[in-house]
């Protein structure tokens, strides 16, 4: 374990690579879904991952002298496999909702993790924020998803 003093986060650069992830999935969702509203929506979870690196990111400056620009592997693979479903599928803004709602998942499940782990009180604090951020556009995309069925 260590020691309670220590300045160190744990597993942010995780989240933030999850979340570059989130925002080039929707960027690209969005270009191809045809409904306004939709595309609209997206932007909107563009947005909240964006506050919600930037809410992160001085975490990660800190630790390792730059910028997180990585991505998520288990995020980059759900694209990929969205991509191969979507061009088969003749409702391609469900099949984008889908994976999508999925991608909200896999950051929540991120940030739970990191909040498992003991971390510095300005980090806890970040992430217990970015918590509630994600888990509103989580709740939004399950909302979106249900009434696309």
């Amino acid at each position: 374990m260590e020691n309670p003093g220590t300045t160190q986060s744990h597993h942010v650069s995780d989240i933030v690579q999850v979340l570059n992830s989130g925002i080039d999935f929707y960027s690209e969702a969005k270009e191809k879904v045809k409904d306004g509203s939709v595309a609209q929506f997206f932007d909107r979870m563009i947005a909240a991952r964006k506050l919600t690196r930037e809410r992160l990111q001085p975490f990660l400056r800190g630790k390792q002298g730059e910028k997180e620009t990585g991505s998520s592997f288990a995020v980059e693979a759900r694209k990929v496999y969205t991509e191969v479903i979507g061009s088969m599928s003749s409702d391609k803004n469900h099949t984008y909702i889908d994976q999508l709602e999925e991608v909200e998942d896999k950051t929540l499940e991120e940030i739970k993790t990191a909040l498992d782990k003991e971390q510095p009180p300005a980090v806890e604090t970040a992430l217990r924020q970015s918590l509630q951020t994600m888990q509103q556009c989580h709740d939004e995309m399950r909302s979106l998803q249900k009434s696309s069925s």
